[in-house]
């Protein structure tokens, strides 16, 4: 069995710690507070066996921050409610986290059945399925325990035996992620971070890098499950002893992460959705209180075309944060509101930016690409990210640093997706859609096409004036013409490109004047009128004209120049090789 990680939450007093004691005999407490005061103020661990990690999270209102910390990365999620105490509004607001978090299985403990008689019992059970009507949860179990006979803890240890079993893989991108919740400084070995491995896996003596922060630290140690191993990787617990960091410079909320991949970021484009609670609601600019991963950040939120989101209610909005932050693609994330503190509703990203208002563009600009994501019926944005990039595609590289994949990975979402191309060219690689590329086509041919009808006396476009016009990358610009040519879409035409069949508009007294030059010059025969000679002859001052008209004759194959002075028909031409070949 993978490794399984069950987050405990509920209301202060209800008996998490107890829960965890009878489940694995060890006091899940971090610190010595806990001790003194009875109750989990920081995040607990414990394990049930080898593969079972237990997460002890605070009950208490003051400490709902630590509590988010241990949620982000639970499998399942077990919920403690108090027989003698019922429904509280810290039991409220967790299972409310649990099911923004889209954590799928559930298991609620009423403890305590020593201290409240049967028909309390069946009415704090309607209590909860009043509560669990109102969130998303389906898969979900109700077990009566009392750690003071033990009644139940047999039941309650088959059931997360069974429900372990059934969870779903976690989809692994590849690169290497672990958010802080603990960090610790241990003589003689240094500083040591606590975490759950997101995704990807890392070894003794890896180089990984410490973000939002930037440093490059190299893993000394691993520990999980309290045996030292070698390596570690998706959704496990782990103790990472770390070199090059002193223990000052670290926080809850960093993440160790692989170099060049999860770089710091200030704003976010998200879907985000309130809880069906009466009167909650966030209004434009409002300043909110944003949990991610393992992280508090404070930030501002911009809603587009609304004054307000209601109850129940789902957006997609930028959120410019005020201090630089570690997320990507997919991960989700908790609103609460700034003071006092409660839970408003939840989110997940779809676009980020190291930058404020999303890289710095203009308000009306970032509209259109929320009205694009408004516009998707499912919840994967792959397709519509690409084609934000328009008419010049994005780098594979790149890509893969957005998402936070690895080439593996996007390998085979690619596999998954037909309408997704991708373009190896020249020793680089782009992604676009096939979509994508039918526009990208479509604008260079109504491009070349106004080109030669604003410059009637030229037969082709050079790339890199397409290149400048439409903002296209030269390298990718030459596979898309190449293959535009492969389709007859467009010919080659000298040093530019031309329209299949084009031909060029002239006036009718210069089309009378290009018929006139091509008559003397196939008169003329071997000894051709200069530029000079026929701007004399045709009695036209405009030297540049008769030079425009002889490139125009010269690019349909009308005439071969020899020097600057010298035109020659094709007839005239082929009338020579016929002589040179009689003479011979």
């Amino acid at each position: 069995m993978k490794e399984i990680i069950i987050g405990l939450s509920g209301h202060i007093d209800h008996g998490k710690t107890s829960i965890i004691k009878a489940l694995s005999q060890d006091f899940s407490g971090s610190l010595k507070e806990d001790h003194k005061r009875g109750m989990t103020v920081d995040l607990g661990i414990a394990f049930f066996n080898e593969k079972i990690t237990l997460i002890d999270v605070p009950g208490h209102e003051d400490f709902i921050k630590n509590m988010m910390s241990g949620v982000h990365s639970v499998d399942i999620g077990m919920l403690v409610i108090a027989a003698d105490d019922g429904v509280m509004p810290q039991t409220i607001e967790h299972i409310n986290i649990l099911s923004l978090l889209e954590i799928k299985k559930l298991i609620i403990i009423i403890n305590k059945i020593d201290l409240a008689d049967k028909d309390i019992i069946e009415i704090i059970k309607l209590e909860i399925y009043d509560l669990i009507e109102k969130t998303n949860f389906k898969d979900y179990d109700i077990v009566e325990t009392s750690t003071i006979s033990n009644e139940g803890i047999d039941k309650l240890k088959k059931l997360i035996i069974n429900k372990s079993q059934s969870v779903v893989k976690k989809e692994d991108k590849g690169i290497f992620r672990m958010p802080i919740d603990r960090f610790f400084s241990i003589k003689g070995f240094g500083s040591v971070v606590t975490g759950t491995v997101l995704s990807g896996k890392t070894k003794i003596g890896d180089d990984l890098m410490v973000q939002p922060i930037n440093l490059p630290i190299k893993v000394r140690g691993i520990n999980s499950h309290n045996k030292s191993i070698k390596e570690i990787g998706i959704g496990q617990r782990a103790a990472i002893n770390i070199q090059n960091i002193e223990i000052d410079k670290l926080k809850r909320g960093f993440q160790l992460v692989t170099k060049e991949y999860y770089k710091p970021i200030k704003s976010v484009i998200a879907k985000i959705k309130i809880l069906n609670t009466e009167n909650f609601f966030i209004k434009k600019n409002q300043r909110l209180r944003f949990h991610i991963g393992t992280n508090e950040i404070i930030g501002k939120i911009h809603l587009f075309n609304e004054k307000k989101i209601i109850n129940n209610q789902s957006s997609i909005v930028l959120i410019n944060f005020e201090k630089p932050v570690i997320a990507c693609y997919k991960d989700k994330f908790i609103i609460r509101h700034y003071s006092p503190q409660y839970t408003l509703g939840g989110g997940e990203i779809i676009l980020q930016s190291e930058y404020k208002n999303y890289g710095k563009m203009k308000l009306s600009k970032i509209n259109d690409v929320v009205i694009k994501l408004r516009n998707i019926n499912d919840s994967d944005y792959i397709e519509t990210i690409l084609e934000l990039n328009n008419l010049n595609p994005i780098l594979k590289t790149d890509f893969l640093q957005k998402l936070g994949y690895d080439d593996k990975f996007l390998s085979n979402v690619l596999k998954e997706n037909s309408s997704i191309v991708k373009i190896d060219f020249n020793n680089k690689h782009w992604l676009a859609t096939r979509k994508q590329l039918e526009i990208i086509k479509k604008n260079i041919i109504k491009y070349i096409k106004i080109y030669l009808d604003e410059n009637i006396y030229e037969t082709n476009v050079n790339k890199k004036i397409i290149s400048n016009h439409l903002v296209i990358n030269i390298d990718f610009l030459d596979w898309v013409l190449n293959s535009m040519m492969i389709e007859n879409l467009i010919v080659k035409k000298e040093a530019g490109w031309s329209i299949l069949n084009h031909n060029n508009k002239l006036s009718s007294d210069n089309e009378k004047l290009k018929s006139n030059i091509l008559r003397i010059l196939n008169e003329e025969i071997f000894n051709t009128s200069s530029i000079d000679e026929l701007s004399d002859k045709f009695n036209i001052n405009d030297k540049k004209l008769i030079l425009q008209i002889l490139k125009l004759c010269e690019s349909d194959g009308l005439i071969v120049r020899i020097n600057q002075n010298i035109f020659i028909t094709i007839d005239n031409i082929n009338l020579l090789k016929n002589k040179i070949t009689v003479f011979f």
